[in-house]
């Protein structure tokens, strides 16, 4: 990602807020702003220090409280970088991704990458109960927040729902749309989370290099009458994503 250059101003020495507080602030208000977004790389120490008139203990001092706020991460060897907000996923809580997202105040977003028939795998045929090579719907989709890619999800559905094949998943709630045209929501889930090393195409989607690990979540879905709705996999970018779980003894 480029180095963004701050704008110079408003470094005042004689006023009663401390030159690092100063500049803390316009930092964090030029993030709140979208002048800076996450990803971007910030000046050196010794170029943010001769742009705004203050000694490099001052920056380092400004930098290191907005790392503690979260809004800057400092990569070895690469430089500082605006933080990306992750998004948290309460994995007890049964939610769509659109929901998950407008409850974190981000605009949720979709775009669909394939929706035809496939013969199923041995693993998902299992999942569904059918037979292996059978064909069954296949729906990818490349999930946005903010306009990011976060992640990608790989959706299988057996024939009785081959009316999805006729709809379009961009910038749609896949959920919402089966509650409404036909009356079906998800009702209950098991899912199973592991590692996995991300293909070209999937990296080409999410931004990232082939063969970088990410989560995966391998789903099963249930209806209300405990019927398989669909088998699920989703390939998730760890760096903007973080899985939630709660447990108890009881």
């Amino acid at each position: 990602t480029a180095v963004v250059f701050l704008l110079k101003s408003g470094m005042d020495a004689n006023a009663a807020v401390p030159l690092y507080a100063q500049l803390e602030q316009k930092i964090e208000l030029q993030i709140a702003n979208r002048a800076l977004h996450p990803g971007d790389r910030l000046p050196t120490e010794a170029q943010l220090a001769r742009e705004n008139g203050v000694s490099v203990i001052t920056v380092r001092k400004a930098i290191d409280g907005l790392v503690r706020k979260g809004l800057l991460e400092c990569k070895q060897g690469k430089g500082t970088f605006v933080s990306h907000h992750k998004l948290q996923r309460n994995m007890k809580k049964l939610q769509s991704f659109s929901d998950m997202c407008r409850q974190m105040g981000m605009k949720p977003g979709a775009r669909m990458v394939e929706n035809h028939l496939v013969p199923a795998s041995a693993p998902i045929a299992r999942r569904l109960g059918v037979d292996a090579g059978s064909s069954v719907i296949y729906i990818s989709r490349l999930r946005l927040a903010d306009g990011d890619p976060v992640q990608i999800e790989k959706s299988y559905f057996p024939l009785s729902y081959a009316f999805l094949l006729e709809a379009k998943f961009d910038d749609n709630s896949l959920f919402d749309y089966l509650r409404k045209s036909r009356g079906v929501w998800v009702a209950s889930s098991e899912k199973s989370i592991e590692v996995c090393r991300v293909t070209k195409e999937e990296a080409a989607l999410l931004n990232i290099q082939k063969g970088d690990l990410q989560l995966c979540v391998k789903s099963t879905a249930f209806d209300a009458n405990e019927q398989v709705l669909y088998a699920g996999v989703q390939i998730i970018n760890g760096d903007l994503f973080s899985l939630y779980v709660y447990e108890s003894e009881q």
